[in-house]
């Protein structure tokens, strides 16, 4: 016997977005450790299948129903492990692996979008991977997944019989409750406020190395740089003598590098944000992400000071409308993915940290200390970097801070950037987050960003201005 829902806003533009490109893993997340002990096996397995009651994502697959996409849940979860033996493979080959099995697609209308690998090296050492498709779960909703998987195996493990774990609250409350504030006075204010934003909003468009393909072809790759400590100390000094968070020192410094790289005084760029904002929903599986517009404005007088100031002041205004769809609000603007390109925004900017995290998972899962070991429900585990969904849009940066160390990943679409460049922007950033912790009052143009490696180097290809290259904006 089944059940049909209705999808939320963001699980139908993640419908859509499958549809046009079936045969892809661009919009699958998901969530790895290192195993450096002994594994269970048939713990593991009677895990995977323990937790199914518990989360109603696990039981869904997709299909249409009166011309409309639906989420058909069903009594039981045929989510079930897979093991894959990686003996002999080195680091190189084993990360291959895994991110072979996060990227192979997932069929939404036949299956149960879920999959849960091991993949062995050797009696004690392994890579645990939780993996699913964006419309059914997002990377709170991973972490909890295996948060579950791991308090179920460490009970399977001692011999017990398998736990009955009670079941959340329904993903499908969120969506009714999204469809009653959209038809409210409330939401009506919301749509009024990102209209107001988006109107006559052009997206940041970085110069691309190469011509953009006509149809996108999510193919990318990721580049990490850490942050040094005294950096990321300065950074935290800053943002409490301004009395603004960390994030929008660090939001309005990279719109700064924006700034100087596009010579767009008006611009915009997407920032992804959590609907999980209700207590009931703490512990439910599902897609609660949504992407806003935020809008920077320079010219030739604003400083560090200024941008910081304006981004702190735009991220606590679009938090009180952070639960209206960009889907909507990329519909009622007429915008459309043409030319391979987003809607609205071709870069985005996020920042996740681990204290957000249960906390018994939280070394786990602080990616920039991949060499901790801990303990935890009865396996030696470290934290596995697993670099997803590249190639979305030109640029996503993601922020992560760990327990004492700040690390940044810029995702990049590949066929559009060389590496190299993503290297120089990143080199970029850093640098400008040195300048506006140590001289805030300077003129975002007047800061030199750009070394005499960065002045000689050739023309960037792909028929972007010259006006827009680097040697042109010292």
């Amino acid at each position: 016997m089944s059940v049909t829902h209705p999808l939320s806003h963001a699980q139908q533009a993640q419908w859509f977005l499958h549809a046009l490109a079936p045969g892809s893993g661009a919009y699958n997340t998901g969530i790895a450790v290192r195993v450096r002990s002994a594994v269970d096996v048939r713990a593991l397995r009677e895990a995977v299948t323990a937790i199914g009651p518990r989360h109603g994502m696990l039981r869904s697959r997709y299909a249409e129903a009166d011309g409309r996409p639906v989420r058909v849940e069903s009594a039981t979860s045929p989510v079930r492990l897979v093991e894959r033996a990686c003996a002999g493979a080195d680091d190189e080959e084993l990360r291959a692996a895994v991110r072979a099995e996060l990227n192979a697609p997932f069929p939404l209308r036949d299956d149960v979008p879920f999959r849960f690998v091991l993949l062995t090296r050797s009696p004690e050492d392994a890579v645990l991977l939780v993996a699913g498709h964006h419309i059914s779960t997002d990377a709170v909703s991973n972490t909890l997944l295996l948060r579950d998987l791991l308090e179920a195996y460490e009970e399977l493990s001692t011999g017990a019989d398998a736990p009955s774990l009670p079941p959340t609250a329904d993903y499908g409350d969120h969506v009714d409750k999204e469809a009653r504030v959209l038809d409210s006075a409330r939401g009506r204010a919301m749509e009024e406020y990102w209209s107001g934003v988006s109107v006559g909003s052009t997206p940041a468009g970085l110069p691309t190395d190469h011509p953009r393909p006509t149809a996108q072809s999510f193919t990318g790759d990721t580049l990490r740089e850490t942050v040094p400590p005294e950096l990321a100390d300065a950074l935290r000094t800053f943002a409490l003598r301004s009395g603004v968070t960390s994030y929008a020192v660090l939001l309005g410094v990279f719109q700064s590098v924006l700034y100087r790289h596009t010579r767009q005084g008006d611009f915009a760029l997407g920032v992804p944000t959590t609907t999980r904002l209700s207590s009931r929903m703490r512990d439910v599986v599902g897609n609660f992400m949504n992407t806003v517009v935020l809008r920077a404005r320079f010219g030739a007088a604003t400083t560090f000071n200024d941008a910081v100031r304006a981004t702190d002041e735009q991220l606590k205004l679009s938090m009180d409308a952070v639960r209206y769809p960009f889907s909507l609000l990329a519909r009622a603007s007429g915008a459309s993915r043409t030319a391979g390109r987003s809607p609205m925004y071709q870069i985005t900017f996020n920042m996740l940290a681990t204290a957000r995290f249960d906390a018994q998972l939280r070394p786990v899962l602080d990616t920039t200390r991949p060499d901790l070991v801990t303990r935890h429900a009865g396996l030696l585990l470290s934290p596995y970097h697993l670099p997803q969904q590249e190639g979305q849009v030109d640029l996503a940066v993601d922020v992560l801070q760990g327990e004492d160390t700040l690390a940044v990943d810029f995702r990049y679409d590949s066929r559009l950037y060389e590496r190299a460049t993503v290297e120089r922007l990143a080199q970029h950033f850093l640098r400008a987050l040195d300048i506006a912790t140590r001289t805030p009052d300077l003129r975002v143009a007047a800061a030199r960003l750009w070394d005499r490696a960065d002045v000689r180097r050739p023309p960037t290809r792909g028929g972007a201005p010259r006006d827009k290259q680097p040697s042109a904006l010292l």
